[in-house]
């Protein structure tokens, strides 16, 4: 079968919630793919471990059990992970580590409530035996904050430059009411700035990008969850999906900018072609033809399908598009799934003997968690430009 799920990890009692996974090649030819596993609580700042599973046939079937990779390691979780092979060998894995604020004294606020009192921080570490063991994690920034960065984000450029996007939201003084009974906003900016980080010696040492991108709506909204990709020309495009509830609907796309120079200054954001609801999405290159291959929630209305319920987050259907132009035209739009009921998101983009390898959350109905349940898809490359 050329469309198949080959893996699916529900909830469970006392493991609500797996999500955010990547995928990477072992020296022994294995497929390593790693995932945040949470304990009882669902919440992304619910206690959380990175789990492993592994498959031998190049993603048709994997291991059925799972092992730890690493422990929680920050005071509330460790959760999204990239994971990358590097040009001189080495692996790389990418993770947040979220912990209490050390001026937070009192620790009982409830789970949604956390952002205003956790740093977010990536914490990057590598393994020289070709995943048998990883080494001592570093942190990427010496700023401390609230960073998002998304799993399966981290690329190597051409010139080995490792680059890392990130969303740093800024804790803030709640607003002043705009009308009788309007809800205040909390003290979590949901408009972050797009920021990237580098490293030209391999991750020892780690910069921030000398210009940075910022847009916030009239509601308090803005851009968030940014992703790159490096172009045949050499620039990088940054793309990151649009906060909620747009005054004008201009935001209910994935917005974008492009560096020139390596990632050290970007271009304005502007809106993109790519119409979506508030949740990311995913490009990576087809490594058999060269092509850019762009997963994400397409609400241009170009599938018929079902009105999406609110249970489903907004984040359905979930399309795949190829463009031979490097994104200035988008053809073969596929439908991948189209539930109405459930969300399917945080995608991560893999290629195996020629096949896609898609891991994505798909919660939803039974639950009305989107991000609760992890589903793994593989689909030949070949049906994705039919």
């Amino acid at each position: 079968m050329s469309n198949k799920v080959v893996l699916e990890l529900p909830p469970r009692a006392g493991n609500a919630r797996n999500s955010e996974g990547a995928f990477v090649t072992l020296d022994d030819g294995r497929l390593l793919f790693a995932y945040t596993k949470y304990g009882a609580d669902a919440q992304d700042a619910g206690h959380a471990h990175i789990a492993a599973r592994y498959s031998s046939d190049a993603g048709r079937t994997w291991s059925a059990s799972d092992k730890v990779l690493v422990k929680q390691e920050g005071s509330l979780n460790v959760m999204s992970v990239s994971l990358l092979r590097l040009h001189d060998g080495r692996i790389a894995m990418l993770t947040l580590r979220k912990d209490w604020a050390p001026w937070v004294k009192k620790r009982g606020a409830q789970a949604e409530e956390l952002h205003n009192e956790a740093l977010c921080m990536p914490w990057v570490r590598f393994s020289e035996d070709g995943g048998k063991t990883f080494g001592k994690p570093a942190c990427i920034t010496v700023v401390p904050g609230y960073y998002v960065v998304n799993n399966d984000r981290m690329i190597q450029l051409s010139t080995g430059r490792l680059i890392v996007p990130a969303a740093l939201h800024r804790s803030r003084m709640k607003s002043r009411l705009r009308k009788p009974g309007e809800k205040q906003h909390g003290s979590f900016a949901q408009a972050a700035l797009i920021t990237f980080f580098f490293s030209d010696d391999g991750g020892a040492t780690w910069f921030e990008s000398l210009t940075d991108y910022y847009e916030c709506f009239p509601n308090g909204q803005g851009l968030q969850e940014p992703g790159v990709i490096e172009m045949k020309d050499g620039r990088i495009w940054s793309w990151c999906r649009a906060g909620a509830f747009g005054i004008d609907g201009s935001n209910g796309r994935q917005w974008q900018s492009f560096s020139g120079d390596g990632g050290v200054t970007w271009s304005e954001v502007q809106p993109s072609q790519f119409v979506s609801p508030c949740s990311p999405m995913s490009v990576k290159r087809i490594p058999s033809t060269g092509h850019l291959l762009a997963v994400w929630n397409d609400h241009s209305g170009r599938f018929k399908t079902h009105k999406a319920k609110p249970i489903s987050w907004g984040r359905t259907p979930l399309v795949s598009a190829i463009s031979r132009d490097e994104g200035k035209t988008w053809k073969h739009h596929k439908l991948l799934e189209s539930s109405p009921e459930h969300g399917f998101c945080y995608a991560a983009i893999y290629f195996a003997d020629d096949a896609l390898l898609l891991a994505y959350c798909s919660g939803g109905k039974t639950t009305k968690m989107v991000l609760d349940r992890l589903r793994m898809r593989r689909i030949d490359v070949k049906d994705l430009y039919m």
